[in-house]
Protein backbone atom coordinates (compact mmCIF):
# COMPACT_ATOMS: atom_id res chain seq x y z
CA UNK A 1 0.00 0.00 0.00
CA UNK A 2 1.58 2.99 -0.78
CA UNK A 3 0.20 6.99 1.29
CA UNK A 4 0.91 9.92 -0.63
CA UNK A 5 1.03 12.79 1.91
CA UNK A 6 0.64 16.53 -0.38
CA UNK A 7 0.04 19.77 1.25
CA UNK A 8 -2.74 21.75 -0.13
CA UNK A 9 -2.61 24.83 -1.61
CA UNK A 10 -4.19 27.93 0.63
CA UNK A 11 -6.68 28.77 -1.82
CA UNK A 12 -7.90 25.34 -2.65
CA UNK A 13 -8.04 24.99 1.33
CA UNK A 14 -10.11 27.73 1.74
CA UNK A 15 -12.34 27.00 -1.19
CA UNK A 16 -12.66 23.49 0.17
CA UNK A 17 -13.41 24.72 3.28
CA UNK A 18 -16.39 26.68 2.18
CA UNK A 19 -17.81 24.08 -0.29
CA UNK A 20 -18.17 21.51 2.81
CA UNK A 21 -20.06 24.45 4.63
CA UNK A 22 -22.68 24.35 1.65
CA UNK A 23 -22.70 20.53 1.59
CA UNK A 24 -22.76 20.14 4.67
CA UNK A 25 -25.94 21.14 6.21
CA UNK A 26 -28.05 18.63 7.33
CA UNK A 27 -26.64 19.05 10.61
CA UNK A 28 -26.98 22.47 11.14
CA UNK A 29 -30.36 24.36 12.76
CA UNK A 30 -32.54 26.54 11.38
CA UNK A 31 -31.50 29.40 12.67
CA UNK A 32 -28.23 30.82 14.25
CA UNK A 33 -27.39 28.05 17.01
CA UNK A 34 -25.98 27.93 20.65
CA UNK A 35 -23.22 26.32 21.75
CA UNK A 36 -22.22 25.13 25.15
CA UNK A 37 -18.18 24.13 24.97
CA UNK A 38 -16.83 21.79 28.05
CA UNK A 39 -13.14 21.75 27.90
CA UNK A 40 -11.65 20.03 31.01
CA UNK A 41 -7.90 19.94 32.27
CA UNK A 42 -5.75 17.24 32.47
CA UNK A 43 -8.12 14.22 31.65
CA UNK A 44 -7.23 11.05 30.33
CA UNK A 45 -8.70 9.19 27.75
CA UNK A 46 -9.27 5.86 29.97
CA UNK A 47 -10.73 8.53 32.73
CA UNK A 48 -14.46 7.22 31.75
CA UNK A 49 -16.29 4.69 33.68
CA UNK A 50 -17.00 3.57 29.93
CA UNK A 51 -14.79 2.93 27.19
CA UNK A 52 -14.80 5.35 24.79
CA UNK A 53 -13.75 2.72 22.13
CA UNK A 54 -15.96 0.11 21.87
CA UNK A 55 -13.27 -1.70 19.94
CA UNK A 56 -11.41 -1.43 23.11
CA UNK A 57 -13.89 -2.35 26.20
CA UNK A 58 -11.52 -2.38 28.71
CA UNK A 59 -10.07 1.16 28.10
CA UNK A 60 -12.04 2.60 30.57
CA UNK A 61 -11.31 3.09 34.70
CA UNK A 62 -11.84 0.30 36.99
CA UNK A 63 -12.76 2.85 39.97
CA UNK A 64 -13.99 6.33 38.45
CA UNK A 65 -17.91 7.22 38.33
CA UNK A 66 -18.71 9.31 35.71
CA UNK A 67 -22.13 8.56 34.47
CA UNK A 68 -22.97 12.01 33.12
CA UNK A 69 -19.82 12.23 30.91
CA UNK A 70 -20.78 8.49 29.70
CA UNK A 71 -24.30 10.01 28.83
CA UNK A 72 -22.73 13.10 27.09
CA UNK A 73 -20.60 10.73 25.00
CA UNK A 74 -23.61 8.86 23.72
CA UNK A 75 -25.79 11.83 23.35
CA UNK A 76 -24.13 12.60 19.87
CA UNK A 77 -21.06 11.58 18.15
CA UNK A 78 -18.26 9.96 20.11
CA UNK A 79 -15.01 10.41 18.74
CA UNK A 80 -12.47 7.45 19.90
CA UNK A 81 -9.59 8.86 17.84
CA UNK A 82 -9.14 12.27 19.22
CA UNK A 83 -6.39 13.94 20.20
CA UNK A 84 -5.08 17.80 22.03
CA UNK A 85 -3.07 19.32 19.62
CA UNK A 86 -0.22 19.65 22.52
CA UNK A 87 0.55 17.68 25.57
CA UNK A 88 0.54 20.45 27.54
CA UNK A 89 -2.26 22.87 28.28
CA UNK A 90 -1.64 26.42 27.24
CA UNK A 91 -0.75 25.86 23.80
CA UNK A 92 -3.36 23.62 23.58
CA UNK A 93 -6.06 26.16 24.51
CA UNK A 94 -3.95 28.48 22.33
CA UNK A 95 -4.96 26.00 19.33
CA UNK A 96 -8.74 25.40 20.18
CA UNK A 97 -9.14 29.48 19.83
CA UNK A 98 -7.27 29.93 17.06
CA UNK A 99 -7.84 26.78 14.93
CA UNK A 100 -3.78 26.39 14.26
CA UNK A 101 -1.79 24.38 15.26
CA UNK A 102 0.72 24.90 18.45
CA UNK A 103 3.76 24.61 15.78
CA UNK A 104 2.44 27.07 13.84
CA UNK A 105 1.40 29.42 16.68
CA UNK A 106 4.79 29.19 18.34
CA UNK A 107 3.28 27.80 21.32
CA UNK A 108 4.63 24.67 22.48
CA UNK A 109 4.92 24.90 26.15
CA UNK A 110 3.65 26.74 28.90
CA UNK A 111 7.00 28.50 30.35
CA UNK A 112 9.34 30.40 28.30
CA UNK A 113 9.04 33.06 26.21
CA UNK A 114 5.59 33.64 24.64
CA UNK A 115 5.92 34.11 21.08
CA UNK A 116 2.72 33.76 19.88
CA UNK A 117 1.59 36.91 16.90
CA UNK A 118 -1.75 38.04 19.75
CA UNK A 119 -3.13 39.97 16.79
CA UNK A 120 -5.32 36.97 15.55
CA UNK A 121 -9.14 36.26 14.96
CA UNK A 122 -10.98 33.80 17.75
CA UNK A 123 -14.00 31.80 17.67
CA UNK A 124 -16.32 34.10 19.64
CA UNK A 125 -14.62 36.93 16.94
CA UNK A 126 -16.01 35.01 13.93
CA UNK A 127 -19.08 33.88 15.38
CA UNK A 128 -20.08 37.79 15.73
CA UNK A 129 -19.20 38.20 11.92
CA UNK A 130 -21.88 35.55 10.93
CA UNK A 131 -24.61 36.98 13.46
CA UNK A 132 -23.59 40.10 15.62
CA UNK A 133 -26.32 39.35 18.23
CA UNK A 134 -23.89 36.24 19.07
CA UNK A 135 -23.55 36.47 22.80
CA UNK A 136 -20.36 34.90 24.07
CA UNK A 137 -18.62 33.82 27.56
CA UNK A 138 -15.36 31.92 28.81
CA UNK A 139 -15.64 30.83 32.35
CA UNK A 140 -12.49 29.69 34.25
CA UNK A 141 -9.08 28.55 33.30
CA UNK A 142 -8.12 30.99 29.68
CA UNK A 143 -3.99 30.69 30.13
CA UNK A 144 -4.04 32.83 27.21
CA UNK A 145 -1.77 36.23 27.79
CA UNK A 146 -4.53 38.27 25.98
CA UNK A 147 -7.35 38.96 28.22
CA UNK A 148 -10.77 37.39 26.19
CA UNK A 149 -12.46 40.66 25.67
CA UNK A 150 -9.83 40.69 22.97
CA UNK A 151 -11.03 37.70 21.43
CA UNK A 152 -14.77 38.29 21.91
CA UNK A 153 -16.12 37.28 24.69
CA UNK A 154 -18.63 39.82 26.27
CA UNK A 155 -18.60 38.06 30.04
CA UNK A 156 -15.45 36.13 30.88
CA UNK A 157 -13.18 35.43 34.26
CA UNK A 158 -10.06 37.04 32.88
CA UNK A 159 -6.55 36.11 32.37
CA UNK A 160 -6.90 32.98 34.34
CA UNK A 161 -4.52 30.33 34.56
CA UNK A 162 -3.85 27.26 37.44
CA UNK A 163 -3.71 29.23 40.15
CA UNK A 164 -7.00 30.61 40.20
CA UNK A 165 -8.07 26.83 40.50
CA UNK A 166 -5.79 26.10 43.54
CA UNK A 167 -2.57 25.17 42.19
CA UNK A 168 0.54 24.70 44.25
CA UNK A 169 3.80 23.82 41.85
CA UNK A 170 5.67 22.46 44.74
CA UNK A 171 4.78 18.99 44.31
CA UNK A 172 3.94 18.94 48.06
CA UNK A 173 1.40 16.55 50.13
CA UNK A 174 -1.19 19.55 49.75
CA UNK A 175 -0.83 19.47 46.10
CA UNK A 176 -1.04 15.76 45.51
CA UNK A 177 -2.42 14.51 48.41
CA UNK A 178 -5.76 15.97 48.35
CA UNK A 179 -8.11 18.50 50.35
CA UNK A 180 -12.03 19.10 50.40
CA UNK A 181 -13.55 22.44 49.97
CA UNK A 182 -16.93 23.41 49.54
CA UNK A 183 -16.42 24.70 45.96
CA UNK A 184 -13.77 22.10 44.92
CA UNK A 185 -11.47 23.46 41.86
CA UNK A 186 -13.92 26.10 41.04
CA UNK A 187 -16.37 23.37 39.91
CA UNK A 188 -19.92 24.42 41.43
CA UNK A 189 -19.14 28.15 40.89
CA UNK A 190 -18.44 27.93 36.94
CA UNK A 191 -21.41 25.77 36.70
CA UNK A 192 -23.62 28.13 37.79
CA UNK A 193 -22.18 30.98 36.52
CA UNK A 194 -22.97 28.79 32.77
CA UNK A 195 -26.08 27.50 33.72
CA UNK A 196 -27.12 31.61 34.09
CA UNK A 197 -25.35 32.93 31.29
CA UNK A 198 -27.60 30.73 29.53
CA UNK A 199 -30.37 31.88 30.29
CA UNK A 200 -29.59 35.26 30.51
CA UNK A 201 -28.99 34.64 26.58
CA UNK A 202 -32.46 32.97 25.88
CA UNK A 203 -34.17 35.81 27.96
CA UNK A 204 -31.96 38.28 25.78
CA UNK A 205 -33.17 36.07 23.01
CA UNK A 206 -29.52 35.82 21.65
CA UNK A 207 -27.82 33.25 20.14
CA UNK A 208 -24.86 32.35 22.55
CA UNK A 209 -21.37 30.71 22.79
CA UNK A 210 -20.41 29.79 26.40
CA UNK A 211 -16.78 27.77 26.99
CA UNK A 212 -17.14 26.56 30.50
CA UNK A 213 -13.33 25.65 31.15
CA UNK A 214 -12.88 23.46 34.02
CA UNK A 215 -10.08 23.83 36.41
CA UNK A 216 -10.27 20.44 37.21
CA UNK A 217 -8.92 17.59 37.05
CA UNK A 218 -5.25 19.18 36.88
CA UNK A 219 -3.58 19.39 40.53
CA UNK A 220 -4.39 20.04 43.13
CA UNK A 221 -6.42 17.56 43.98
CA UNK A 222 -9.30 18.95 45.86
CA UNK A 223 -12.94 17.60 46.10
CA UNK A 224 -15.93 17.83 47.55
CA UNK A 225 -16.62 15.77 51.11
CA UNK A 226 -19.44 14.27 49.95
CA UNK A 227 -17.99 12.85 46.82
CA UNK A 228 -14.75 11.49 48.83
CA UNK A 229 -17.53 10.10 50.68
CA UNK A 230 -19.09 8.43 48.26
CA UNK A 231 -15.61 7.08 46.62
CA UNK A 232 -15.04 5.67 49.85
CA UNK A 233 -17.58 2.92 50.12
CA UNK A 234 -15.95 1.88 45.90
CA UNK A 235 -13.35 -1.07 45.60
CA UNK A 236 -10.31 0.50 44.37
CA UNK A 237 -9.70 -0.61 40.85
CA UNK A 238 -5.85 -1.75 39.78
CA UNK A 239 -5.21 0.68 37.19
CA UNK A 240 -7.09 3.46 39.30
CA UNK A 241 -7.32 3.56 42.96
CA UNK A 242 -6.55 7.19 44.25
CA UNK A 243 -9.99 7.65 46.45
CA UNK A 244 -8.65 11.76 46.20
CA UNK A 245 -9.01 12.17 42.45
CA UNK A 246 -11.81 9.97 41.62
CA UNK A 247 -13.56 12.06 44.12
CA UNK A 248 -12.60 15.31 41.94
CA UNK A 249 -13.37 13.36 38.62
CA UNK A 250 -16.87 12.44 40.24
CA UNK A 251 -17.00 16.03 41.38
CA UNK A 252 -16.25 17.23 37.94
CA UNK A 253 -19.14 14.79 36.13
CA UNK A 254 -21.84 15.99 38.65
CA UNK A 255 -21.17 19.41 37.07
CA UNK A 256 -21.69 17.86 33.98
CA UNK A 257 -25.01 16.31 35.14
CA UNK A 258 -25.92 20.26 35.71
CA UNK A 259 -25.06 20.80 32.39
CA UNK A 260 -26.88 18.08 30.64
CA UNK A 261 -29.94 18.89 33.18
CA UNK A 262 -30.46 22.64 32.14
CA UNK A 263 -29.69 21.21 28.44
CA UNK A 264 -32.78 19.05 28.56
CA UNK A 265 -34.95 21.52 31.02
CA UNK A 266 -34.69 24.76 29.28
CA UNK A 267 -35.14 22.44 25.87
CA UNK A 268 -32.29 23.39 23.84
CA UNK A 269 -31.68 19.97 21.88
CA UNK A 270 -33.18 21.53 18.76
CA UNK A 271 -30.67 24.89 18.48
CA UNK A 272 -27.58 24.11 20.70
CA UNK A 273 -24.48 22.33 20.13
CA UNK A 274 -22.77 20.63 23.07
CA UNK A 275 -18.68 19.87 23.05
CA UNK A 276 -17.04 18.10 25.54
CA UNK A 277 -13.25 17.32 24.92
CA UNK A 278 -9.69 17.67 27.50
CA UNK A 279 -7.12 19.70 26.97
CA UNK A 280 -4.21 16.79 26.87
CA UNK A 281 -4.19 13.91 27.95
CA UNK A 282 -4.30 12.70 31.99
CA UNK A 283 -1.20 12.64 34.19
CA UNK A 284 1.06 9.44 34.15
CA UNK A 285 1.49 8.84 37.59
CA UNK A 286 0.03 10.12 40.91
CA UNK A 287 2.21 12.38 42.46
CA UNK A 288 4.30 13.45 39.38
CA UNK A 289 7.87 11.90 39.09
CA UNK A 290 11.11 12.70 37.83
CA UNK A 291 10.71 10.09 35.57
CA UNK A 292 13.30 11.06 32.59
CA UNK A 293 11.44 8.94 30.19
CA UNK A 294 12.14 5.65 31.66
CA UNK A 295 8.97 3.42 31.17
CA UNK A 296 6.34 2.93 33.45
CA UNK A 297 4.98 -0.88 33.98
CA UNK A 298 2.06 0.72 34.61
CA UNK A 299 0.44 4.09 34.68
CA UNK A 300 -2.62 5.78 34.94
CA UNK A 301 -3.80 5.99 31.27
CA UNK A 302 -3.41 2.10 30.68
CA UNK A 303 -3.66 0.82 28.18
CA UNK A 304 -1.97 4.00 26.64
CA UNK A 305 1.62 4.57 26.99
CA UNK A 306 2.39 8.07 29.40
CA UNK A 307 0.55 10.60 29.68
CA UNK A 308 1.00 14.51 30.19
CA UNK A 309 4.16 15.79 28.86
CA UNK A 310 4.41 13.32 25.85
CA UNK A 311 3.50 12.83 22.71
CA UNK A 312 2.62 9.58 22.95
CA UNK A 313 -0.85 8.34 23.09
CA UNK A 314 -1.61 8.75 26.96
CA UNK A 315 -0.28 12.55 26.74
CA UNK A 316 -2.35 13.83 24.20
CA UNK A 317 -5.60 11.16 23.29
CA UNK A 318 -8.56 12.46 25.05
CA UNK A 319 -12.13 12.30 25.06
CA UNK A 320 -14.16 14.14 22.50
CA UNK A 321 -17.67 14.67 21.74
CA UNK A 322 -20.60 16.74 19.80
CA UNK A 323 -23.91 16.83 20.30
CA UNK A 324 -26.75 18.82 19.25
CA UNK A 325 -29.49 19.32 16.25
CA UNK A 326 -30.02 16.66 13.63
CA UNK A 327 -26.64 15.07 15.00
CA UNK A 328 -27.54 11.09 15.76
CA UNK A 329 -27.24 9.83 19.21
CA UNK A 330 -24.35 7.09 19.70
CA UNK A 331 -22.61 8.03 16.70
CA UNK A 332 -19.35 6.54 16.70
CA UNK A 333 -16.36 7.97 14.63
CA UNK A 334 -12.86 6.17 14.27
CA UNK A 335 -11.54 9.33 12.07
CA UNK A 336 -8.31 10.90 13.45
CA UNK A 337 -9.79 14.52 14.80
CA UNK A 338 -7.53 17.02 16.99
CA UNK A 339 -8.77 20.20 18.85
CA UNK A 340 -7.57 22.39 16.53
CA UNK A 341 -10.72 20.98 14.27
CA UNK A 342 -12.98 22.88 16.26
CA UNK A 343 -12.61 26.44 15.12
CA UNK A 344 -13.48 25.35 11.94
CA UNK A 345 -16.18 23.08 12.87
CA UNK A 346 -17.97 25.47 14.93
CA UNK A 347 -17.96 28.36 12.50
CA UNK A 348 -19.15 25.77 9.85
CA UNK A 349 -22.17 24.97 12.20
CA UNK A 350 -22.77 28.38 12.69
CA UNK A 351 -23.51 28.95 9.24
CA UNK A 352 -22.11 30.12 5.75
CA UNK A 353 -23.19 33.49 6.27
CA UNK A 354 -20.13 35.15 6.17
CA UNK A 355 -17.11 36.67 3.98
CA UNK A 356 -14.61 34.54 3.07
CA UNK A 357 -12.25 36.99 3.75
CA UNK A 358 -12.81 36.79 7.54
CA UNK A 359 -11.92 33.60 7.60
CA UNK A 360 -7.77 33.55 8.54
CA UNK A 361 -6.48 31.54 5.75
CA UNK A 362 -3.82 29.79 7.83
CA UNK A 363 -5.67 27.23 9.69
CA UNK A 364 -4.81 23.77 10.15
CA UNK A 365 -8.05 22.54 11.47
CA UNK A 366 -10.79 21.12 9.10
CA UNK A 367 -14.44 20.94 9.71
CA UNK A 368 -16.07 17.88 11.20
CA UNK A 369 -19.92 18.38 9.97
CA UNK A 370 -19.21 15.64 7.16
CA UNK A 371 -18.67 13.44 10.25
CA UNK A 372 -21.49 14.81 12.31
CA UNK A 373 -23.82 13.70 9.14
CA UNK A 374 -22.99 10.34 10.06
CA UNK A 375 -20.68 9.60 7.06
CA UNK A 376 -17.97 8.27 9.28
CA UNK A 377 -15.52 7.42 5.81
CA UNK A 378 -15.49 11.53 5.11
CA UNK A 379 -11.98 12.98 5.03
CA UNK A 380 -11.26 15.89 7.32
CA UNK A 381 -9.80 18.53 4.72
CA UNK A 382 -7.13 20.13 6.38
CA UNK A 383 -4.28 22.23 5.23
CA UNK A 384 -1.75 19.11 5.78
CA UNK A 385 -2.91 15.87 5.53
CA UNK A 386 -2.62 14.78 9.09
CA UNK A 387 -2.52 15.94 12.42
CA UNK A 388 1.10 17.46 13.53
CA UNK A 389 2.30 17.45 17.11
CA UNK A 390 5.32 18.93 18.02
CA UNK A 391 7.12 19.76 21.69
CA UNK A 392 10.93 21.00 21.25
CA UNK A 393 11.60 20.70 24.73
CA UNK A 394 13.19 18.57 27.52
CA UNK A 395 10.92 17.69 30.47
CA UNK A 396 12.69 15.55 33.24
CA UNK A 397 8.83 14.24 34.32
CA UNK A 398 8.49 13.32 30.74
CA UNK A 399 10.19 11.80 27.61
CA UNK A 400 13.02 14.17 28.36
CA UNK A 401 14.12 14.62 24.79
CA UNK A 402 12.59 17.14 21.98
CA UNK A 403 9.99 15.11 19.91
CA UNK A 404 7.24 15.47 17.32
CA UNK A 405 4.67 13.27 16.17
CA UNK A 406 2.17 12.85 12.68
CA UNK A 407 -0.58 11.05 12.76
CA UNK A 408 -2.38 9.91 9.60
CA UNK A 409 -5.03 7.32 8.87
CA UNK A 410 -3.73 4.37 10.73
CA UNK A 411 -0.31 5.29 11.08
CA UNK A 412 1.44 7.11 13.75
CA UNK A 413 5.12 8.20 13.90
CA UNK A 414 7.14 9.77 16.55
CA UNK A 415 10.39 11.29 15.74
CA UNK A 416 13.15 12.30 18.58
CA UNK A 417 15.73 14.81 17.82
CA UNK A 418 18.52 13.76 20.29
CA UNK A 419 18.61 10.20 19.42
CA UNK A 420 17.76 10.42 15.93
CA UNK A 421 15.16 7.93 16.11
CA UNK A 422 11.66 7.00 14.79
CA UNK A 423 9.22 4.78 15.87
CA UNK A 424 6.08 4.07 13.82
CA UNK A 425 3.24 2.59 15.26
CA UNK A 426 -0.62 1.45 13.57
CA UNK A 427 -3.05 2.66 15.67
CA UNK A 428 -5.75 0.40 14.48
CA UNK A 429 -4.59 -2.72 16.67
CA UNK A 430 -1.70 -0.95 18.48
CA UNK A 431 -3.18 1.92 20.86
CA UNK A 432 -0.66 1.40 23.73
CA UNK A 433 2.17 1.38 20.67
CA UNK A 434 4.10 -1.34 21.52
CA UNK A 435 5.19 -2.72 18.37
CA UNK A 436 7.35 -0.50 16.35
CA UNK A 437 7.18 -0.80 12.69
CA UNK A 438 10.08 1.91 11.71
CA UNK A 439 12.30 -1.49 10.56
CA UNK A 440 9.49 -3.02 8.81
CA UNK A 441 8.11 0.10 6.76
CA UNK A 442 11.33 2.68 6.27
CA UNK A 443 9.08 3.97 3.34
CA UNK A 444 6.08 4.76 4.86
CA UNK A 445 8.57 6.34 7.71
CA UNK A 446 10.49 8.37 5.25
CA UNK A 447 7.07 9.45 3.61
CA UNK A 448 5.57 10.58 6.92
CA UNK A 449 8.58 12.48 8.03
CA UNK A 450 9.34 14.10 5.12
CA UNK A 451 5.53 15.82 5.17
CA UNK A 452 5.92 16.53 8.99
CA UNK A 453 9.33 18.27 8.56
CA UNK A 454 7.88 20.20 5.80
CA UNK A 455 5.45 21.09 7.52
CA UNK A 456 7.57 22.65 10.58
CA UNK A 457 9.80 24.35 8.36
CA UNK A 458 6.70 26.07 6.52
CA UNK A 459 5.63 27.32 9.72
CA UNK A 460 8.81 28.42 11.03
CA UNK A 461 8.79 26.11 14.17
CA UNK A 462 10.45 26.63 17.00
CA UNK A 463 13.55 24.21 17.12
CA UNK A 464 14.88 22.60 20.07
CA UNK A 465 17.60 24.86 20.53
CA UNK A 466 15.72 27.87 21.23
CA UNK A 467 13.85 26.34 24.03
CA UNK A 468 14.92 27.28 27.31
CA UNK A 469 15.50 23.51 28.16
CA UNK A 470 18.05 22.75 25.46
CA UNK A 471 21.28 23.31 27.86
CA UNK A 472 19.61 23.89 31.53
CA UNK A 473 17.90 20.43 31.23
CA UNK A 474 19.32 18.89 27.66
CA UNK A 475 22.84 19.85 28.04
CA UNK A 476 23.01 21.19 24.90
CA UNK A 477 21.59 18.65 23.67
CA UNK A 478 23.57 15.46 24.74
CA UNK A 479 20.96 14.09 27.27
CA UNK A 480 18.83 11.61 25.72
CA UNK A 481 15.44 9.45 26.65
CA UNK A 482 15.62 6.51 28.43
CA UNK A 483 12.42 5.39 26.97
CA UNK A 484 13.78 3.35 23.94
CA UNK A 485 14.27 0.95 26.74
CA UNK A 486 10.73 -0.45 25.75
CA UNK A 487 11.91 -1.44 22.89
CA UNK A 488 15.39 -2.58 23.30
Amino acid sequence: MRIVYFILPMNLYIYLFFLASIVCINVQASKSPNFIFILTDDQGWNSLSSAIDPRFPNAKSDFHKTPNMDKLLKMGANFTNAYASSPVCAPSRYSIQFGKSPARLHKTIVRGVNKVDHDQIGIAQLLKKINKDYYCAHFGKWHIDQTPSRYGYDVHDGITKNKEGNFHHDNSRKQWGGYAEEDPKRINSLTNKTIDFIKDSLNQERPFFVQLSHYAVHSDIVYSSESFSEMLLEMPGSTHDNIAYAAMIMDLDKSIGQILDAYESLDLNENTYIIFTSDNGGMPVIPLQVNRGRPYKKGLNDPLVRGKWDLMEGGIRVPFAIAGPNIKSRLISHTPVVGYDLFPTIVDLAGPKINNLDIPNDLDGGTLVQILNGDDSAKVKRNTQGIVFHFPHYNVCGLNEPHSAFRTENFKLVEFYTSKRKLLFDMRTDISEINDLSEERPDLVAQMSRTLNEYLSSVEAEVPEESFSWKKVGQGGSVKTLFFKRYD
